[in-house]
């Protein structure tokens, strides 16, 4: 047997379907996501060359040339795999790679030392650059995205790695600015007047399944609406009140009666400091989620019996 980027790239993907099916604040979701990018950039070097996989040990080497090895063979430490995998695939930015380098260094301090680093860590800052990442990795092998994620989260990455990309940080800006100065050039009435437009409730969905909730306004400070649709949702989650499934919705419009600022896409909400994602619960019905049915638990024939009781005491009065 030798190290193969078919192996590698299906262990990534397995460990993307635990990591999906967990809620995404979890520390677990955190770490399983980091063995899904040493994964993948081990099935890059791979795909390359098994060697590049290799520590740089005869032993090791030669086993990955395929020779046999006359002792266990070792892989290289993550660290210099990320940094081959940087050289290979030019495509990932800077910030991408210093995201994924962060994210190991999270996992090792967890792993290896008595610090609860996982628990300071955020999604929110890792997973936009974890789809991009992973996205620019696999088009590199030539993989197709749903072998390392499921085909809702490939979608997802896929949008989120497009949105980055775009960089509309300068046009949302001026345009945030802009709403901004409008708004604020307003008299102290007129301003108070708009302030009543803010939304009256804090979620909502619509018929089409499209997802809103309050936003606060990146331009006049009030609560607008932000909307997107839903992408996934994890495994079911049992709590004290119920079981629920946490589904993630993918941003694609801001809207603020305000001061009348709109954003529509993906790409620019997140150069306006929206996140790639937001999530909310859906509670499962009970008796639906274990497949219950009721009449299992009903005896029909002391219902009728109780029924004939109730029936002919009332006649005896």
């Amino acid at each position: 047997m030798t190290w193969t980027a078919e192996r590698y790239f299906a262990k990534a993907q397995k460990y993307w379907e635990r990591s999906t099916n967990l809620p995404r604040e979890t520390e677990e979701f955190l770490l399983s996501t980091s063995f899904v990018c040493e994964f993948a950039i081990r099935g890059v070097l791979c795909t390359v060359n098994p060697a590049l996989n290799a520590a740089a040990d005869e032993e090791s080497i030669l086993f990955a040339a395929g020779a046999a090895a006359n002792k266990p063979p070792r892989t290289l430490d993550v660290a210099s795999a990320l940094a081959r995998a940087l050289r290979l695939v030019p495509a990932i930015s800077t910030a991408e790679g210093e995201t994924i380098s962060v994210l190991f260094n999270i996992r090792n301090r967890e792993l290896h030392s008595d610090e609860d680093a996982l628990s300071a860590a955020s999604q929110y800052d890792v997973m936009p650059k974890f789809f991009s990442f992973i996205v620019k990795l696999a088009d590199f092998a030539g993989q197709d995205l749903m072998t390392i994620l499921t085909e809702s989260d490939a979608i997802q990455a896929r949008q989120t790695a497009d949105a980055i990309a775009k960089d509309r940080t300068k046009r949302i800006k001026d345009l945030i600015k802009i709403q901004k100065d409008r708004f604020f050039a307003l008299d102290k009435a007129a301003q108070d007047e708009r302030r009543k437009n803010t939304p009256k409730f804090i979620a909502a969905t619509t018929t089409s399944g499209h997802r809103l909730k309050t936003y606060k306004c990146p331009s006049c400070a009030e609560l607008g609406l932000l909307g997107g649709s839903p992408v996934g949702r994890s495994a079911p989650i049992l709590r004290e009140d119920g079981i629920y499934e946490e589904l993630r919705i993918v941003p694609d419009i801001f809207e603020c009666k305000c001061c009348d600022l709109k954003i529509v896409g993906l790409d620019e909400l997140m150069a306006a400091g929206v996140a790639h994602e937001f999530q909310v619960l859906d509670d499962k019905d009970i008796v639906e989620h274990f497949n219950i049915d009721p009449m299992d638990y009903i005896d029909v024939d002391e219902i009728v019996r109780e029924h004939n009781d109730e029936m002919f005491g009332y006649q005896d009065e």
